[in-house]
């Protein structure tokens, strides 16, 4: 579920975060948050736009593969809407707008 390009990048891991962009139902956002709060140490949700579904995930490079999985079972269990529409590394000019 990785995709290449983020995992190359991962191979030269950014020394701050990395930001995932994902969509989801906007009724399980919450729910989403939750989730991601309960692994405190993996990933900092935060609303990008409420109405739309669109959730930022930023989490350290060790904890890529471990919030993907997360994710994917997010998807297979409770949001079939689900999806990651993008990776952003740590551009934070991107991340903020």
């Amino acid at each position: 579920m990785i995709s290449s390009e983020l995992s190359e990048r991962l191979k030269n891991p950014p020394t701050k975060s990395v930001n995932i962009v994902i969509k989801c139902n906007p009724e399980m956002m919450n729910f989403i948050s939750m989730v991601m709060n309960g692994y405190d140490r993996i990933t900092l949700p935060r609303t990008r736009h409420g109405k739309e579904g669109i959730l930022d995930l930023l989490t350290s490079p060790d904890f890529v593969e471990d919030l993907y999985r997360i994710l994917e079972d997010i998807k297979q269990n409770y949001d079939s809407t689900l999806e990651i529409i993008g990776e952003l590394g740590d551009d934070w000019l991107v991340a903020v707008t």
